[in-house]
């Protein structure tokens, strides 16, 4: 299998990674870290486990001075749609860079050290904005495996807005557009959405699943569960341009997805 390195990306991703790559995994980059990196060793680095802007900066210092030193070389960022500036249509790669919160605000932040340190240094950089992935190992409070886990005990869902349109895809395109990547190594830098292109209301996704697993949940609306910062009311992906450049879309129907999830989930409760 193919070696690679893996930072600040969230756990439940990285027993996918070790299906099929021989990872190196650490949950926070630091200078202690320094002599995992090799040019010919593909990184992956996320923008999870940053708590303070303070964060961002230790990060890229790192990134600097490997990418200073000729120990980096390949770079895939999994950044997040929450870069963009909202709008009520698919966002395109193109579209206005203005985040609304501090999970878009910190992507967008490394998305422009990377930029910077690809141009300085000549990575090659692959930028992928997700929507939202789901699958296996993704536990709550994601509302995939929140939803399912209510089904699993006929239970009840705690929802704040579900009229929130989103973009769903299954954990096992993820990882076989990455596989595609490595193989590939693109030159240069590239940034792609990654998601279904399927709009999907969480009471729509509600009722799939409910429909999917014949079993049955109650929703109930929660203020609590209103976020705090700025929540996009719609967020839907435009993968024209990975399909047209890369030969890249998802392969797993929603359907199928939550099938294998529940399974998965029925599985993990002992059912």
């Amino acid at each position: 299998m193919k070696e690679i390195l893996v930072s600040n990306v969230e756990k439940w991703l990285t027993p996918h990674l070790e299906r099929v790559f021989d990872i190196k995994y650490t949950e926070q980059l630091k200078h202690s870290n320094y002599s995992s990196f090799n040019p010919e060793i593909p990184y992956i680095i996320g923008f999870e486990y940053i708590g303070e802007f303070t964060d961002v900066g230790a990060l890229g210092d790192v990134l600097h001075l490997v990418a200073q030193c000729g120990k980096l070389k390949t770079i895939i960022f999994l950044s997040s749609y929450g870069v963009y500036a909202p709008k009520k249509s698919s966002f395109k790669e193109s579209d206005i860079v203005c985040p609304k919160n501090f999970v878009g605000t910190r992507a967008a932040i490394l998305e422009d050290i990377l930029v910077y340190l690809a141009n300085r240094y000549s990575l090659d950089l692959t930028v992928l904005r997700l929507f939202n992935p789901y699958g296996p190992y993704q536990v709550s409070p994601y509302v995939v495996p929140t939803v399912l886990e209510k089904i699993a005990c006929s239970g009840t869902v705690n929802i704040g807005d579900s009229e929130k349109v989103r973009d769903f895809f299954y954990i096992s395109d993820l990882i076989d557009l990455l596989t595609l990547l490595i193989e590939k190594n693109p030159k240069g830098i590239d940034i792609w959405n990654v998601g279904s292109a399927i709009p999907m209301s969480i009471s729509s996704l509600i009722t799939k699943a409910q429909e999917v697993t014949g079993g049955e949940c109650d929703v109930l609306f929660d203020a609590t569960k209103l976020r705090e910062e700025y929540d996009y009311d719609y967020a839907v992906a435009d993968i024209s341009k990975i399909k047209k450049e890369l030969g890249w879309e998802p392969k797993v129907s929603l359907e199928e997805g939550l099938a294998l999830t529940y399974q998965w989930i029925l599985g993990r409760s002992g059912k």
